[in-house]
């Protein structure tokens, strides 16, 4: 599932994070927060790290989060990929409003900006300004779809078992469509655990396309509040054999 690549998503500090998340709206007591630190690994070697933290707080819900290189990879390249999000939630239906990614990889440092309109999004803004390859898609056909943020959040955060391993999101980054599809999984004696995929749909080039399916399997494990909570995703990046995995 290659979350990480090119469009992977980040955060501050834990506390940082939360205040900023929660100006969305007044923090109330049945506020639903989540807060999560994934590491990154690749054949094996740490590559990298991913945290998240958002609230939901009625029907409003903002996402912070941030991917950076770690171990080996960083020995190679420095990357951090980092993000915002807020939107309002409609019958369990995510609906980004604004989404922000700023790519920091060298001198290569870049600000996405992204805006919906009742679930349909404008053409990113840029800073400094990118030209749009020949096979990006036209933002205003992708109605309906999400951020990539707003998906990791929507399948990584804290959820009721029986919201787990069931339905797809589908995901447009600015450029390109992509589809993520879960189905239950087995998993070993007392482990919740998912199947499913991320897959290219439309407005990537032709050597991407070449391997357009990434398959992956999510275990779950159960927190204190009666929920549960993706513990490890072991999945096929362009890279090979990837895992993340919570501490």
């Amino acid at each position: 599932m290659p979350l990480c690549r090119r469009q992977t998503i980040a955060a501050l500090s834990c506390a940082a994070l939360l205040l900023q998340a929660a100006a969305v709206r007044a923090a109330a007591p049945k506020d639903l927060r989540d807060y999560a630190v994934y590491d990154f690994y690749v054949k094996g070697f740490r590559a990298g790290m991913l945290v998240f933290a958002g609230v939901q707080a009625g029907d409003y819900y903002a996402v912070n989060g941030r991917f950076s290189s770690a171990g080996l990879m960083s020995l190679f390249r420095n990357v951090t990929y980092s993000a915002t999000v807020r939107g309002t939630i409609a019958g369990g239906t995510y609906r980004p409003e604004t989404y922000v990614l700023t790519t920091d990889a060298g001198k290569d440092h870049r600000v996405q900006t992204i805006t919906y309109t009742n679930g349909v999004p404008a053409m990113p803004v840029e800073a400094p300004p990118h030209q749009r390859p020949p096979e990006a898609l036209n933002p205003a056909t992708q109605g309906g779809t999400l951020d990539t943020l707003t998906a990791l959040y929507a399948t990584l955060r804290e959820m009721p078992q029986s919201k787990a391993c069931n339905g797809s999101l589908t995901l447009f980054d600015g450029t390109r469509r992509a589809k993520l599809t879960l189905w239950p999984g087995d998993g070993a004696t007392g482990t919740l655990a998912c199947a499913g995929e991320y897959r290219r749909v439309a407005g990537y080039d032709a050597k991407d396309m070449e391997h357009p399916v990434f398959p992956f399997r999510m275990t779950y494990a159960p927190t204190s509040n009666g929920q549960v909570q993706v513990t490890e995703i072991d999945m096929q990046s362009i890279y090979g054999p990837a895992k993340l995995k919570r501490r």
